[in-house]
């Protein structure tokens, strides 16, 4: 047995308790200043943002605080003084107490007396931690930019029912941002990860959601704790008035890597916000048209590669009317019917002669000269330069030949 313990145990009964009560005020204590960082403050949550919400939390945990401590060194000092007032003496003998009336309703009145001032404080608080305010006069004001709009109607709004509407989106194991600009879609919104940037002295309004499973939203400087539930939509609101970066941490244990998943919010003036705000529309319209474009070119290749391998597949007359009409995109030649009439064929292009009418009595070789060298002789009143001069890169011979035998052949009858 460590020598401490057994020279507590000597001592007599009084001052065994005393020394007892005296080490786990200690200990109480010191526990509750270890437990300060997680809380942002030793005794209440951190308000440094100035957001009124946080502000009312706060001023809530001390005015409880305060209540309690009453009580607590109240019922404490009593409980002392009794012991050391009426501790065993030699020869005495103690009064026989078998209850007593007065402290029994004292204490029971008491009691509900306490708990009538903390919900009256509590309730005066409310409005102040729940209702949003507008925003200040040197917040971001409706801009070009669409990022003020009205929240929903089962969300909270200020006064003048304008706010910065943010969708915060719990995923394992990071917050998503999406910020509303009214338009109702919400894939061409501006979002950022991890970080989140607001303008000072701006109403901001939350949507809180996750993805997949439970997480928790709580910065103790911008307000209270709120659950993010697959299927479900909490709402919260902050109103930093002083610029700088707050951070938090998911408070709801979510898998493996819930350590990680910190929240941060930047709160910068308002003229660095719209910069931000357009520089982000900007990259996200950049990167919808360079996504747009190679989905296009992705397109044209696919269809390029079938028309292709439908043309391999073809001889004769049918390869020949597949070469007029579509060309071979997969090596660029392009269609004779975009340009030139063509009865069998059903073509009716006016860039280029009608070859019903000027090839009708040509023989097979000058209809290929004109294929591959179309710039040695022009019809009247067309152009040179006009039709493609490279069919003879682009077709192959084979493919030159059916396509010269499937003219003559339509416009030889």
């Amino acid at each position: 047995m460590p020598r401490v313990v057994r020279v507590l145990l000597r001592l007599p009964f009084q001052r065994r308790f005393l020394v007892v009560a005296a080490l786990s005020l200690l200990a109480t204590g010191m526990l509750a200043f270890a437990a300060g960082p997680a809380l942002a403050g030793p005794i209440a949550p951190d308000a440094g943002s100035g957001s009124p919400n946080a502000e009312g939390i706060r001023q809530l945990y001390l005015i409880i605080f305060a209540l309690g401590a009453v009580i607590f060194f109240g019922v404490g000092g009593l409980l002392l003084y009794t012991l050391i007032r009426f501790r065993a003496k030699k020869g005495a003998v103690a009064a026989q107490i078998h209850g007593s009336t007065r402290m029994e309703v004292s204490w029971t009145v008491g009691a509900a007396l306490l708990l009538v001032v903390i919900s009256v404080v509590t309730f005066a608080k409310l409005g102040q931690i729940n209702d949003p305010p507008n925003s200040g006069p040197g917040g971001t004001p409706v801009t070009k930019s669409g990022a003020f709009v009205a929240a929903g109607a089962r969300q909270r709004l200020p006064p003048n029912g304008k706010s910065l509407s943010i969708e915060v989106n719990g995923q394992q194991y990071i917050w998503r941002y999406t910020y509303e600009d009214g338009d109702g879609n919400n894939l061409n919104n501006v979002y950022a990860y991890q970080q989140m940037v607001v303008p000072v002295n701006t109403t901001v309004t939350l949507k809180i959601r996750s993805q997949d499973v439970q997480h928790s939203w709580w910065i103790p400087a911008l307000g209270g704790k709120f659950d993010a539930v697959p299927g479900y939509t909490n709402y919260t609101w902050f109103k930093a008035t002083n610029v700088g970066t707050y951070t938090g941490q998911c408070a709801e244990l979510c898998g493996r890597n819930h350590a990680n998943m910190t929240a941060k919010v930047t709160v910068v003036p308002a003229a660095q916000f719209e910069a931000w705000y357009a520089r982000q529309k900007a990259d996200i319209n950049a990167a919808d048209l360079a996504a747009a474009a190679s989905r296009a070119a992705q397109e044209k290749a696919a269809k390029a590669l079938i028309t292709s391998s439908q043309t391999a597949q073809l001889t004769g007359d049918a390869l020949g009317k597949q070469l007029f009409v579509a060309g071979n995109p997969s090596t660029g030649a392009a269609s004779c019917a975009s340009c030139h009439t063509m009865k069998a064929a059903g073509a009716a292009g006016t860039n280029g002669p009608n070859l019903d009418k000027v090839i009708a009595s040509d023989p097979a070789s000058a209809t290929l000269d004109a294929i591959v060298a179309p710039n040695t002789e022009i019809f009247p009143g067309y152009k040179k330069g006009v039709m493609p001069a490279d069919y003879a890169k682009t077709l192959t011979k084979p493919q030159l030949a059916a396509l010269v035998a499937y003219i003559y052949k339509s416009t030889h009858k």
